[in-house]
């Protein structure tokens, strides 16, 4: 009788598909946010100025040319230090913890379920924005004044200063807005994201192109950024109060007073900059991040 080596005859278990390491795609979610948001940073300087209110009646190009005058060329990426000291941290968990509830939630829902973005893209925003959201406020108060206006430097200048004033709590204005602008905002840019990849043309080997990731991904910023922008023309406003100089009781009352004030339109001041920098920063963000994770299943 022929005796069975070890292992003959029984099937192998199928191996499991290889995966990205949490930590390398929470390197490459916050060099790839890095990296937008540098791109990107004149027009968002400018952006900013226009919505805090410091460039009131004054169009972009005009804003752009009263900045290099007064703080020379490198005005224009004024906060942008203090940018990507907040934006690394911010995608990185922001990418990583997307791709980690969507895992988890096609497990209790049992298969790739369509959509699942917009769910996984909500957590995941709150989870990055609860996260960093000190950082945030450090960059809008250097970005949303001019120089001359403000003794801030840097962004541990403006943290340490705002906990001596204004206590720890202090560094949490406009939290509110933040997390309820997260869940809609990252849920939105997600799932569109998702839903686009999936009708773009793939490639022989399944795969959508490094120019099919980059449209994609501006798309669906721009389709987010543009349904969520009164919230943060609020927040903005918001993080710019300072001790002593109370206008708004509340993110409620900001919406009420600007309304009443100002009306609709002001909350979508600073709207054509924003989405003109929103097309490059999504695209360089979705872009690179799954190009990065293509490339690292491809070794």
């Amino acid at each position: 009788r022929k005796e069975l080596q070890w292992g003959e005859g029984l099937a192998m278990p199928p191996t499991p598909p290889r995966e990205v390491p949490p930590l390398a795609k929470m390197l490459a979610g916050g060099t790839a946010g890095m990296m937008a948001k540098t791109a990107v940073s004149p027009i968002e300087r400018v952006r900013i100025l226009a919505q805090t209110g410091e460039a009131q009646g004054m169009s972009a190009y005009a804003t752009a040319v009263k900045i290099v005058n007064e703080e020379g060329i490198l005005g224009l990426w004024r906060g942008n230090t203090a940018n990507c000291a907040r934006v690394f941290p911010s995608k990185a968990v922001l990418f990583t913890a997307n791709d980690l509830w969507k895992t988890k939630l096609s497990w209790v829902l049992g298969g790739d379920v369509r959509g699942l973005g917009f769910f996984s893209g909500s957590m995941a925003g709150i989870t990055a924005s609860v996260a960093t959201y000190p950082l945030d406020f450090a960059r809008t108060r250097l970005s949303g004044t001019y120089a001359s206006s403000t003794q801030a430097s840097s962004m541990i200048s403006v943290l340490t200063d705002t906990v001596r004033k204004e206590g720890v709590m202090g560094l949490y204005k406009g939290v509110g807005p933040t997390i309820a602008g997260a869940l809609p905002y990252e849920g939105i840019k997600f799932g569109c994201y998702d839903l686009l990849v999936t009708t773009w043309a793939k490639d022989e080997s399944g795969n959508v192109s490094i120019t099919g990731k980059f449209c994609c991904g501006a798309a669906a910023g721009t389709v987010s950024g543009f349904v969520l922008y009164p919230n943060d023309t609020v927040r903005k406003l918001m993080q710019m109060q300072r001790e002593g100089d109370k206008l708004y009781d509340g993110a409620l009352d900001c919406y009420r007073k600007v309304y009443r004030n100002h009306g609709i339109a002001r909350f979508y001041r600073g709207i054509l900059p924003y989405l003109s920098r929103m097309v490059p920063n999504a695209a360089i963000q979705f872009g690179i991040y799954e190009s990065f994770k293509q490339f690292y299943l491809a070794r």
